[in-house]
């Protein structure tokens, strides 16, 4: 039996390997061939087997023999089991069956943080804040929150019963869901910021992205839009065809969207029709460091034809495609980074990071589509401090770098958070406290909307409860952590030096300055807190409108205090200004920067 798990091992390791690195090359023969590592990696597994002094199970060979493939290779690339291959199909397919819960684990409670409209949960009543007990009569207090959704999801048309403990009810109670097809939006959001503004946030790029956006500019051109902000801020990405049927929508046909070039995936996708916006209406794309891969090509590619300018902070850069192949009947499969992408006019904005060969792969360009792809040589004035910046220009001559994700047209970072109010955040107070004061309110809490006025009491109110969570009361701050140090610090000197077990400071000018600055500290937290007031009434109505309207109206309200969105705004409400931004510097200056006329 031992000789077969061996061989299956074997097998295994072998598809695995040839799959990725395909037929032997000249390339690889010169680093070892492919084969006789093969050879060397099958012995030494089959020496293992046959001699180790106790009995290995061949399962854990494969796992530490692939987890060390992986430490030559790329952070994109992984062997992924049958739960995570069914939950990467989730997130491209956008779709299952379910009944329509976010939830999430507050106060080790298994909670819903929201249900989505027109769901099953949403029709039936469920609330956010409800805690979720039992599933099936089966408790929920040791399960982890992807155990708790595997229970709840299942076939369209089942039965699922949950039991419920809301605030202010006083027993728990049984709701039985009938699941049914859950869709995932990648548009959570579309809608007029003004009279001829509209926005759309744009959340992943599964196989309804483009469809959806499509559907969400029609529907806002009808209402008037001339002028549109997308927002791609925290759009990881997802299918590399959705990017490319989004960058569609604005640019010409024939228009050149993105080129991926690898070992063996090369290929090179054009607009195929015109966009279903002119090229007189002005766009502003809202990135940041959280907008990453498909979602970096569509901001790229408008950036390259100078149809929109690029609001916010630098993106992820991450520039590779990745292919998955299955690997066994039971769900296994191999996603394996199979080539790098390269914007209209060359840019990579892969960042060192995100991959171990880099740029390597541009040299594999053939001579016949290289001077398409590659524009100017590196731009030895700046240089970013993992490698130097690559000079590019877009249709326009507006000067633009490659190797570190999109730098934004205008740059310029997100409001800052108070300290407390992100701490606040992370423990879920905001709405943990909108959930009490919802039940507190009764009926009243369903007439919340953007106009309700916050009662300046709630402030109040907010601080008692976040002074009676004992987690929160345990938080301290940098310097008060550091003052505290401090003193155990001289503590222990003077225990040392006098052989003193005292817990009390002897140095009575050393005790009154450390006591001193415990005051001023906690003196300067005090006022911290209380600066966080416009913020904290904020995020509190946040959660109640979330709760009372949904996800739409929060989505909404949000945005009134969005630095970025406020800067892209001042942009598209003034023409000219929209316009110097997307002018190219002088000829003199661009000869001077040695620019290499793109190919169009």
């Amino acid at each position: 039996m031992k000789s077969v798990k061996l061989s299956l091992l074997s097998l295994f390791i072998l598809f695995a390997i040839f799959t990725a690195c395909g037929k032997p090359s000249a390339e690889a023969k010169a680093s070892g061939d492919f084969y006789e590592e093969l050879s060397r990696l099958n012995k030494v597994i089959s020496e293992i087997n046959l001699k180790y002094v106790e009995d290995v199970d061949p399962s854990e060979l494969t796992e530490a023999a692939i987890s060390g493939m992986r430490n030559v290779l790329d952070p994109n690339t992984a062997v992924l089991d049958p739960k995570a291959s069914d939950n990467l199909k989730l997130a491209t397919d956008g779709e299952f069956g379910g009944i329509g819960i976010t939830i999430g684990i507050r106060d080790n409670q298994l909670t819903v943080i929201s249900p989505m409209a027109g769901t099953p949960a949403y029709k039936l009543g469920i609330m956010a804040g409800d805690r979720i007990t039992h599933i099936d009569g089966k408790p929920t207090k040791d399960l982890t929150q992807d155990e708790s959704v595997d229970r709840l999801r299942g076939k369209v048309g089942t039965d699922v019963k949950v039991t419920i403990s809301r605030e202010g009810v006083a027993a728990p109670f049984d709701i039985t869901i009938t699941r049914a097809k859950i869709v995932l939006h990648a548009v959570p959001y579309a809608g007029m910021l003004d009279k001829d503004i509209g926005y759309i946030q744009l959340a992943t790029f599964n196989v309804k992205t483009a469809s959806e956006l499509e559907e969400a500019i029609n529907k806002l051109k009808k209402q008037g839009m001339k002028k549109l902000i997308l927002d791609l801020r925290y759009n990881p990405g997802g299918l590399l065809n959705q990017a490319i049927e989004v960058s569609e929508l604005f640019l010409k046909g024939g228009n050149r969207i993105v080129s991926t070039k690898g070992r063996v995936v090369n290929s090179e996708n054009k607009a195929t029709r015109n966009g279903i916006i002119g090229e007189d209406t002005q766009i502003a794309i809202l990135v940041n460091q959280g907008t990453a891969s498909a979602a970096e090509i569509v901001s790229g590619a408008l950036q390259d034809w100078d149809r929109a300018i690029v609001v916010g902070k630098t993106t992820f850069g991450k520039g590779s495609v990745q292919t998955i192949f299955p690997l066994d009947y039971d769900g296994r499969a191999l996603k394996l980074t199979t080539a790098f992408y390269y914007l209209p006019f060359g840019r990579c904005v892969n960042k060192p990071e995100n991959g171990i060969k880099g740029h390597g792969l541009r040299s594999s360009a053939s001579s016949e589509d290289s001077d398409d792809l590659i524009s100017s040589p590196a731009d030895t004035s700046q240089k970013d401090t993992a490698q130097e910046a690559q000079v590019y220009y877009t249709a326009g001559g507006r000067k633009m770098y490659g190797g570190g994700g999109i730098t934004p047209d205008v740059d310029i970072e997100q409001k800052p958070i108070p300290w407390i109010a992100q701490i606040q955040e992370r423990m879920s107070l905001y709405f943990r406290f909108a959930v009490k004061y919802r039940s507190q309110i009764g009926e009243a809490a369903a007439k919340i909307d953007s106009g309700w006025k916050v009662p300046d009491t709630l402030f109040s109110a907010f601080r008692a409860f976040c002074a009676a969570d004992t987690n929160f009361a345990k938080i301290k701050s940098n310097a008060q952590t550091i003052a505290e140090a401090m003193e155990e610090a001289l503590l222990k000197e003077q225990n040392i030096i006098h052989g003193d077990s005292s817990k009390v400071l002897k140095d009575t000018a050393i005790a009154a300055k450390i006591a001193d600055l415990r005051a001023a500290l906690a003196k300067q937290n005090e006022a911290q807190a209380l600066e966080t007031k416009s913020y904290s009434l904020s995020a509190i109505k946040r959660e109640l409108i979330s709760a009372a309207q949904g996800e739409e109206a929060r989505i909404a309200w949000m945005l009134r205090d969005d630095t970025q969105l406020a800067e892209a705004l001042k942009y598209l409400r003034n023409d000219q200004l929209y316009k110097n931004k997307m002018k190219a510097p002088p000829k003199t200056q661009q000869k001077n920067d040695k620019k290499a006329k793109p190919k169009k």
